[in-house]
């Protein structure tokens, strides 16, 4: 497990019953260096969300400080072509999209140099056009067709089916693949199944005596990596700490307003999709404002392994389609999923929990399981403490160099 000398940065936040932690003075005496600016997509990932855990498959670099929400992709980022006119904040998403998709990693199109052309980015840019001109022509312009439509996971399209194998088998409609998709079974009113689970954390008197919450706990992903991490949540507010030998990586909001803050000292807005996904990774914050952050509800009965669950269908934030998925006996929130767009689909995420735990009234899983596109976390909690004196406030950045 990674450890580092404590520093007066981890001493301001190290969050014992009386502990007071003001992230506004979390980088002081730091100054950034001009090739700090930029910081690789590792990085990026690992500290995107509440769980923002080391994702070790990836290592694209993007621009850091200059990266607005709100500016255009050719205004934030250089060599950008096809992709003109569409929101910065959807160009990572977007090669996170690509990456999976085809299983390779940010080399495989991009030189050191990134806005450096390439004949791999030439292509690339031939299927950008190519996918969106399908969707357009066919399917209204939904995202229907993707990369991962063909590509699955590999460079090089399979034009042909596979070859049987000794276990081959004729179709037949009594097969996986011979059923007809049947309609969902929905499930109990939404309004129910959002009372229930709130009677799990004790109801919303309960919930209105958590003042503030910090959790601590490790990530660990599928090569073996492990992050220190720990999340605060106030109010509507909450920072997410990923501990570093050369600093400690922040993400956070205070109301609407959403950073990101990096070990070398840089602070940055949040991207939408890292605002968005802190939010949802927030145990207290979805408690507190589920019944309000959904649109569009239903509710579907299904399973998850052998298990019946109960589902709650949404979109969050106006542009996040979500499901949670409740135990229908005793209400547990047993799993989380939600769908980040970039501009030639959706990037999934999905969170299981489990070893929940009475903390002070409130369920709480102790040992999450989160699933992405680019890597695969196991968290572990090792405290939990509720109504500790914290503060969430944006880090200043230090001054630059002269």
């Amino acid at each position: 497990m990674p450890t580092r000398a404590p520093s007066t940065a981890r001493e301001n936040l190290g969050l014992g019953s009386t502990a007071h932690v003001d992230l506004s003075g979390h980088y002081k005496n730091t100054t950034l260096h001009e090739d700090e600016r930029q910081v690789d997509m590792q990085t990026v990932i690992a500290r995107m969300a509440l769980i923002s855990i080391l994702v070790a498959a990836v290592a694209v670099t993007g621009a850091f400080a200059q990266n607005l929400p709100g500016g255009r992709a050719e205004v934030v980022y250089k060599d950008i072509k096809v992709m003109q006119g569409t929101a910065a904040d959807h160009l990572i998403p977007s090669m996170q999209h690509f990456e999976a998709a085809l299983g390779v990693t940010c080399v495989h199109c991009h030189l050191a140099d990134r806005a450096a052309s390439t004949p791999m980015k030439e292509t690339t840019r031939r299927m950008m056009t190519m996918v969106k001109a399908i969707n357009a022509s066919t399917f209204n312009g939904a995202k229907e067709v993707t990369c991962n439509s063909c590509h699955r996971g590999a460079t090089e399209p399979e034009a042909n089916p596979e070859l049987a194998t000794e276990n081959y088998k004729p179709w037949s409609p009594d097969g996986a693949n011979g059923v007809p998709d049947l309609p969902p079974v929905a499930g109990p009113p939404a309004a129910q199944l959002i009372d229930n689970y709130l009677k799990t954390q004790g109801g919303e008197a309960g919930l209105a005596k958590i003042t503030s919450r910090v959790v601590k706990y490790t990530a660990t992903n599928s090569v073996g990596g492990v992050a220190n991490m720990e999340l605060i949540s106030k109010g509507d507010s909450s920072v997410s700490i990923t501990r570093g030998n050369n600093g400690d990586a922040v993400i956070g909001h205070a109301g609407n307003n959403s950073w990101q803050g990096a070990a070398n000292g840089a602070v940055r807005d949040g991207r939408e999709y890292e605002f968005d996904e802190l939010r949802l990774q927030d145990p207290l914050y979805i408690a507190t404002h589920l019944k309000t952050m959904l649109t569009n509800v239903e509710t579907r009965r299904q399973r998850i392994g052998d298990q019946e669950v109960y589902q709650l269908r949404g979109t969050a934030f106006g542009r996040v389609p979500v499901r949670l998925s409740f135990n229908p006996n005793s209400g547990n929130l047993l799993r989380l999923v939600y769908l980040l767009d970039n501009v030639y689909g959706q990037n999934v995420v999905r969170i299981d929990y489990s070893d929940i735990r009475n903390v002070q009234g409130a369920a709480f899983p102790f040992t999450w399981t989160i699933a992405r596109t680019l890597g695969f976390q196991t968290v572990k909690v090792q405290s939990v403490q509720q109504n500790v004196p914290v503060e969430v406030v944006r880090p200043t950045p230090p001054p630059a160099r002269p």
